[in-house]
């Protein structure tokens, strides 16, 4: 492709875009112009691109913005699809913040301004232009809205439950300790914390008017009713009385949160009912939902993030044996996609010293991390292969052992979930 080509950056705001137009060569055509982030904003950003590019010997349009939450996205849906665009082949890119405010380190300093940071945009797309160009992929773009509002409320209802986990502290200080129920959020336990009166009538009940209350709230699912009844009454003698002011705020309170969590939690069943859904209209995705203990939650979330496998395969890397550009292969895309995810420890060394201590970088596609890392903890526990590599990473240290080990086994896993996109095929066991 012609590196004759008009360079514009954008810098998107939630009702202003800023837009900078250089030359090839970096010299300025428009430094700064601002439109509205509406369609008629569009249409006035158009009218100035079209004409900048009637008026100039240029051989097409090269288009970069940052990342900055959605408000990047109608206005790159409509420049990859528009008609009028389309002579000038624009390519789009789409950048993350973070190499923007590092490119900027490279000049003297300067105003953090929406009139100085489009020229910082269009100067990082002209000087190093990223392999790969945006495309709308627009058959996992509903899919990854889906999982990704999941996630947002996975993480809503871990803090409403860390929330009510204070307030049932003052209201029952041993619940937590005593452990009447296995899970303090099953559907019995919220019952008990919700519904039971005072801790003195409850340490007055029979154990087996108690007991058989808890089993028929089960379902008949408790293996020992009357344990449970016998905890929960041991919960009401060793917990501490709050005085007559603080006991119904308090009581109040864990009632409205319990509601919030049952409220939160119907929707992540209609959100992971969407999900569904959407896999079975997705072949590809669908392939990973044959690897042993990953649903289609967290298949479709490991593929609505990692997007057209094929991306990661573009362009050349430098091969330090040969001394010479070689096209990628698949162990550099999986090397790609753990990057993205944030599953890679980056070396710290200067001269001869050379850190002992390597950090996992954690920067990249948080959601394609957190799929990573829940799947390879359900693979852990159905793949034997997985299960003996998750226990000998736990054995290697003291500290952390599980949050070591799963996050390890997510970046094993890394290279079967990229194979498999690849080659679009089902899982098949190693004695296969």
């Amino acid at each position: 492709m012609s590196n004759n080509r008009l360079q514009v950056g954008i810098d998107f705001g939630q009702a202003t875009t800023h837009f900078c137009l250089l030359r090839p060569d970096g010299q300025p055509l428009e430094l700064h112009q601002a439109f509205a982030n509406s369609l008629t904003g569009y249409t006035a950003a158009k009218k100035l691109l079209l004409k900048t590019l009637a008026a100039q010997p240029l051989d097409g349009l090269d288009i970069s913005g940052e990342a900055t939450g959605f408000y990047w996205l109608p206005f790159f849906l409509q420049l990859a699809t528009d008609p009028e665009l389309e002579p000038y082949a624009p390519q789009l890119f789409l950048l993350n913040p973070r190499w923007v405010h590092w490119f900027k380190k490279c000049f003297p300093q300067d105003d953090k301004s929406d009139q100085k940071d489009p020229y910082y945009i269009a100067e990082r797309l002209r000087t190093r232009r990223p392999a790969v160009a945006w495309t709308p992929q627009l058959a996992t773009l509903p899919l990854r809205f889906y999982t990704r509002l999941r996630f947002h409320l996975i993480e809503s209802l871990a803090r409403e439950k860390n929330y009510l986990s204070a307030f049932l502290f003052l209201q029952a200080s041993a619940y937590r300790q005593l452990r009447p129920f296995a899970d303090v959020f099953a559907v019995t336990s919220r019952w008990a914390i919700g519904h039971l009166p005072s801790l003195d009538d409850l340490a007055a009940l029979p154990v087996e008017t108690l007991a058989a209350q808890l089993d028929e709230l089960s379902r008949h699912r408790l293996p020992d009713p009357v344990s449970n009844a016998q905890r929960l009454q041991q919960v009401a003698a060793e917990s501490s009385p709050l005085p007559a002011a603080l006991a119904e705020p308090v009581q109040r309170i864990l009632d409205l949160s319990l509601e919030h969590i049952a409220y939160l939690d119907g929707q992540i069943q209609q959100v992971d009912h969407g999900i569904a859904t959407e896999v079975d209209a997705r072949p590809a995705i669908a392939k990973l939902l044959t690897i042993p203990g990953v649903g289609p939650v967290f298949a479709a979330g490991l593929g609505a993030e990692i997007g057209e496998i094929q991306h990661f395969l573009q362009g050349t890397k430098w091969d330090t044996h040969r001394k010479a550009f070689r096209p990628k292969n698949l162990r550099d895309a999986e090397d790609a996609v753990a990057k993205t995810a944030g599953l890679w420890w980056p070396r710290t060394n200067s001269g001869e010293f050379e850190a002992e201590d390597r950090h996992l970088a954690k920067t990249g596609n948080r959601y394609l991390r957190y799929y990573f890392v829940q799947a390879a903890d359900k693979m852990r526990q159905h793949i034997p292969d997985y299960t003996a590599f998750y226990a000998r990473k736990y054995r290697e240290v003291t500290k952390h052992q599980h949050k070591r080990a799963v996050v390890l086994t997510a970046r094993k896993s890394v290279g079967l979930i990229v194979g498999l996109l690849h080659r679009n095929e089902a899982y098949r066991p190693p004695e296969a």
